[in-house]
């Protein structure tokens, strides 16, 4: 029995292996590694003491104990932090101003400033809740420690420190994880760039070992030969990083997780249209590959995760829009954190299918053979 031509591709390209076989689940592992601690911890805060009393100690203090801040990159100056800001040494600064004992001890709300890089959307709006989460416990034990100070009694005080205590609890996210949030997000996006890779990688192997049959309907048998092995082998990693999401975070969709297996199939199929269409226009194999990074190395991105795709500029919402991954993740958040209906379904798995439409035309487009180069 003839081997597909997909298993024989498989077994003679090392590369294609190590993208098809290897290379999914091991960066899958890598990014629940990296992202396994749920949460960021001790990011590096510098702190200008321009008081230098008891007071300004105690507040560096009450930002140590804060598990995401490590403030012990002390600065002379303002502009010494900022500098050191500018070149990354640290994520955010802290100025404590002159006479901030004084005022506190005066009855005063001195202004203790802060700053961050906000361009680090993920760590700013962390540093932003815990620095402000520990301002706020000091200024409640300040107040109290002076009202005590003054005469008030001790249960008026401790009614009057904090009335009201928020507590904020993700819907969707209960435990806060960061891991959840960004492993979810990031292993497909990196998935679509294996795959759009590998199908490259395969066509060319094919191209340049015999041409592609003249007929169209022969041609199609050709490349369904070729691609159906790697394919379903693609589909199975898809489906093996479903279950590390579960098996390494705790992860369990609210909604039935077979909608989420079409949606990988189409997604895989989704991406390897775009790979057809784009060596079929360039008919170059570095070219392809240089035009498969540019299209899909913002995906992550572009995909709505970090950013909201409603502010975002008209040009980043439409190259969004034509990568694959972007409307599988809308449907992976509809399932598994909202448990949507299908209504709400089927629109990004109507657009996915929507990706296969140019299949036939770059099928027909793609060059006869690949000369193999010296």
């Amino acid at each position: 029995m003839i081997a597909p031509d997909g298993v024989v591709a498989l077994r003679e390209e090392r590369g294609l292996r190590l993208l098809v076989l290897w290379l999914p689940p091991l960066l899958t592992l890598l990014f629940l590694a990296i992202f396994g601690g749920g949460e960021p911890r001790r990011l590096p805060v510098g702190v200008v003491d321009l008081d230098h009393g008891a007071e300004a100690r105690a507040l560096v203090r009450h930002l140590a104990a804060s598990p995401g801040l490590d403030p012990g990159h002390a600065y002379s100056s303002p502009g010494a932090a900022k500098a050191a800001l500018q070149r990354g040494d640290i994520l955010a600064m802290v100025v404590i101003p002159e006479a901030f004992g004084a005022d506190l001890r005066a009855g005063l709300s001195p202004k203790v400033a802060a700053f961050h890089n906000s361009q680090f959307l993920l760590s700013g709006k962390f540093l932003s809740s815990s620095l402000t989460a520990a301002g706020q416990d000091f200024a409640v034990r300040a107040g109290v420690a002076l009202r005590l100070g003054r005469g008030q009694p001790a249960p008026q005080v401790a009614a009057t420190a904090l009335p009201v205590r928020p507590h904020i609890k993700a819907l969707y996210n209960p435990d806060m994880s960061y891991a959840r949030f960004l492993v979810t997000a990031i292993a497909p996006a990196m998935w679509q760039i294996l795959i759009v890779v590998a199908t490259v990688l395969l066509l060319v192997w094919r191209l340049r070992r015999a041409p592609l049959p003249t007929a169209f309907g022969e041609r199609c048998r050709t490349l369904w030969s070729l691609l159906w092995p790697v394919t379903a082998l693609l589909w199975l990693q898809g489906l093996l990083m479903l279950v590390m999401f579960q098996g390494g975070l705790d992860w369990r969709p609210a909604g039935n997780v077979l909608w989420l297996v079409l949606g990988l199939g189409l997604m895989l199929l989704a991406v390897q249209a775009m790979a057809l269409m784009i060596l079929a226009l360039s008919a170059e194999p570095l070219r392809a590959l240089s035009l498969c990074a540019a299209y899909l190395a913002p995906a992550f991105a572009f995909m709505g995760v970090t950013f909201p795709r409603g502010d975002m500029v008209t040009l980043a919402r439409v190259w969004g829009d034509l990568m694959p991954s972007t409307h599988y993740l809308q449907l992976q958040v509809a399932v598994a954190d909202h448990g949507a209906p299908w209504s709400v379904l089927w629109p990004p798995l109507l657009i996915l299918l929507l990706f296969l439409l140019p299949l036939p035309l770059s099928a027909r487009a793609l060059p006869e053979r690949l000369e193999v180069s010296s």
